[in-house]
């Protein structure tokens, strides 16, 4: 099973997972698509920050990569 770690700085999990990015912009995480943003910004942005930046709800994204088939795991911070 695919886990997604609200702890875990979303370039590993862009590595990880290649759909990662496509779904981080489906949820309104558009930044992410900015070049060079991934690889510099990313590399200590979790989802758990990332969330409180961009103000999207982190019940949006944890319900989000579940319907998706993901094992949520770290998001209670």
């Amino acid at each position: 099973m695919k886990t997604i770690d609200f702890d875990q700085p979303v370039r590993n999990l862009a590595h990880l997972y290649p759909e990662f990015v496509d779904q981080m912009v489906e949820l309104g995480f558009t930044k992410i698509t900015v070049p060079g943003m991934l690889d510099s910004v990313g590399r200590f942005v979790t989802l758990n920050k990332g969330c409180r930046i961009m103000g999207i709800p982190k019940d949006k994204v944890v319900a989000y990569f579940k319907d998706a088939g993901y094992e949520v795991i770290n998001d209670d911070k």
